[in-house]
């Protein structure tokens, strides 16, 4: 059973505030030690505050959409506790339960009734610098609005291609259904241990490619002179003529979340492609 719980809540939304204080307070009343983001501490005044990468907790409890979650995942230390996500956002794919189920799925999860849904990550490195490890995608594009970004990537040394594009993104499994996908992109099945690389506005024809788990991407910038490297819509850094390679892998690292009902499918027609089940239709 765990016994510290980590809290990280969206700030923007009185009712994300007002379920963190009766998630927090239940939690307590059930013997765990909750530590709540220091943004959120200072919000509600309570005292048991933690930045997210000091938060060495047994659970850590979301509430928000797919940005609270991806931004969690950026800065908890590694390897990361399990995450139950509690949905406070717009469409919150990655999201598992609605607002009014926070409490009954903390119980469920502390009676051990959820399954463990494990997802790879993907490692990045400009030189010698790790980058933080991204869930969803990892995107590289020009510093300047609408200026095309020449690139050559690479697969275990081989190249692969030489384009001209807005931009490139290179997304695992989880993030195949995120920027990629609005990209033109494919949706991979969560069995499926690949990443895929995705043109952004290409100018010379490149298709999406999808990569076995164990292959090295290193991708090269020819032109301009420096890039942004953008991890899960939060983290920035820049590449350079001094650093112009950014070689990116699979993880050794998951993010790890609290499932009761493991329907992919389901939650790709509902929440994202807003399809109806058959039986919906009858």
């Amino acid at each position: 059973m765990p016994k510290v719980v980590g809290l990280v809540a969206r700030l923007d939304k009185e009712a994300a505030l007002r379920l963190a204080v009766q998630i927090a307070k239940y939690l307590e009343s059930k013997g765990f030690k909750v530590l709540m983001e220091e943004g959120l501490a200072d919000h509600l005044g309570s005292r048991a505050a933690a930045p997210i990468e000091k938060m060495k907790t047994d659970l850590v409890v979301t509430i928000g959409g797919d940005g609270t979650i991806l931004r969690t995942c950026l800065r908890l230390p590694k390897p990361e506790p399990p995450i139950l996500t509690i949905d406070m956002g717009v469409r919150g794919f990655l999201t598992e339960v609605p607002p009014e189920g926070a409490l009954e799925a903390v119980d469920q999860y502390v009676k051990g009734e959820y399954r463990a849904k494990r997802c790879s990550k993907l490692a990045s490195h400009i030189g010698e610098r790790r980058l933080p490890d991204a869930l969803n995608e990892i995107f590289v594009t020009s510093r300047s609005l609408a200026k095309i970004l020449h690139v050559r990537v690479w697969k275990n040394r081989s190249l692969v291609t030489d384009c001209r594009v807005d931009g490139v993104i290179v997304a695992s499994q989880v993030g195949s259904t995120g920027y990629s996908l609005s990209a033109g992109g494919p949706i991979l099945d969560p069995e499926l241990d690949a990443f895929v690389l995705t043109p952004v506005c290409p100018l010379t024809v490149m298709k999406p490619v999808v990569f076995a788990s164990n292959t090295v991407l290193t991708i090269d910038l020819v032109k301009p002179k420096s890039a942004t490297v953008v991890i899960d819509g939060h983290y920035q850094t820049q590449m350079s003529r001094e650093e112009p390679s950014i070689t990116i892998k699979k993880s050794e690292y998951e993010t790890v979340f609290v499932r009761f009902k493991d329907d992919f499918y389901h939650r790709l027609k509902t929440r994202l492609l807003f399809v109806k089940e058959e039986t919906d239709l009858e």
